[in-house]
């Protein structure tokens, strides 16, 4: 019998994939499952890129494409179920896909633009974010450094985890109603 190991344990994913597939909650969990793996593309773009440049904005763009590209491809076959009979039908969902990502994309940018680039220094000073001893503890770990591993890292980590957060809520409802609607 096929094992799916997940972080928090082992689970006969075959029990739980056939009782979740005829559950009324299989669009609303697979999202939200498809969601988490789609922050973290982003995340890992984003601070990747970050670390590289120092740049929010362009970090932001270069994220945002990268996991718009990763929803829509599993969006469309794992969580909606959904077949484009032509390519036409399926060009037409990747575009509108594409705008009504637009605007959390445009949202991730505003928010970046204000707690990241532009008053940095003050939601730091505001979260006593510069308090903190990134010396210890979870902070010091080589593997998050790059993202949490001084105040500024911190500061546009905390508020693309608040923007993800928002992210995953209204691209739902746009995908549901508006990209994906059964007809």
């Amino acid at each position: 019998m096929f094992k799916l190991v997940l972080v928090l344990g082992k689970i006969e994913s075959s029990e739980v994939m056939f009782a979740l597939k005829n559950s009324k909650y299989y669009e609303i969990v697979s999202y939200l499952l498809i969601g988490v793996l789609t922050t973290v593309v982003y995340f890992i773009v984003r601070f990747s890129v970050f670390s590289l440049t120092e740049a929010g904005i362009i970090s932001v763009i270069v994220a945002q494409i990268a996991a718009i590209l990763f929803a829509f491809v599993t969006n469309k076959v794992i969580v909606f179920k959904n077949k484009a009979q032509s390519i036409r039908e399926f060009f037409v969902q990747f575009v509108t896909f594409c705008l009504a990502r637009g605007f959390v994309f445009m949202l991730d940018i505003g928010i970046t633009l204000v707690t990241v680039e532009l008053y940095s220094d003050f939601f730091i000073t505001i979260l006593r974010l510069n308090e903190i001893n990134f010396g210890k503890g979870l902070f010091s770990w080589s593997v998050l450094s790059n993202y949490i591993g001084n105040a500024v890292n911190l500061n546009a980590f905390i508020f693309a985890l608040i923007t993800q957060v928002l992210a995953i809520i209204i691209n739902y409802i746009l995908s549901k109603y508006f990209v994906f609607k059964k007809k």
